[in-house]
């Protein structure tokens, strides 16, 4: 999956002569939370944040600097503004703000701006590849670290006439030659698949429950 399928291109724009109380207005009412900045060629200048522009008015009850929400926003944007590209992956962008430690990535493309992703996006498009958002159950494995062992587990769920929604594959936290096995299946009765992983002597992680009743 590409950045360019999770984005959203219905961009809300505005430019370095914003005022800050204007952008806090603006943010308010199209209920946003990011606000790049760009010029009149579409080419990214900046980008503030709700908090960005929180940060930078003084207290209620500082009376004598009030003046400082009618600063444009260039005094306070962010001008290195980290990015993404339409065609890079989700995940190399995840990672991109988990390494920068940011909440959302402006995308470029040929040095024009065309969309944006948040945090909200990447949470969505997770829920959406675990299958969490489906009527599905979940199946959750311990394998030894070596070739063909998914497609021994897929083999064994096919063989039960189960159909594997999704399925993710993480090391265990606990042992370095272990990996896990997650599955989302469309089944509901689980203990007669439980049964034959039992009897190929895979761990069951879940649902452990019904694993000591099959």
């Amino acid at each position: 999956m590409n950045v360019r399928d999770i984005m959203k291109d219905n961009l809300i724009i505005t430019n370095k002569q914003m005022t800050i109380y204007e952008a806090l207005d603006l943010m308010k009412e199209k209920r946003i939370r990011h606000l790049p900045i760009v010029n009149s060629n579409n080419e990214i200048q900046g980008i503030v944040s709700d908090r960005d522009l929180r940060d930078a008015l003084p207290s209620i009850f500082d009376e004598q600097h009030k003046e400082y929400g009618n600063l444009p926003i260039a005094n306070v944007m962010i001008e290195d503004v980290i990015t993404a590209m339409p065609m890079d992956f989700v995940e190399e962008a995840a990672h991109t703000m988990v390494e920068h430690q940011i909440s959302c990535l402006p995308v470029e493309e040929d040095g024009i701006l065309v969309g944006i992703i948040t945090e909200t996006d990447l949470l969505n498009t997770l829920v959406r590849l675990t299958g969490a958002d489906l009527p599905t159950s979940r199946l959750e494995i311990e394998v030894e670290n070596e070739s063909g062992q998914l497609s021994k587990v897929s083999n064994i769920i096919k063989d039960q006439k189960v159909n594997i929604q999704s399925v993710l594959a993480y090391p265990s936290f606990y042992d370095k030659n272990k990996n896990i096995l997650v599955f989302r299946i469309q089944s509901i009765n689980l203990r007669p698949l439980l049964a034959s992983l039992k009897h190929e002597n895979y761990k069951i992680i879940w649902p452990t429950e019904l694993e000591m009743k099959a």
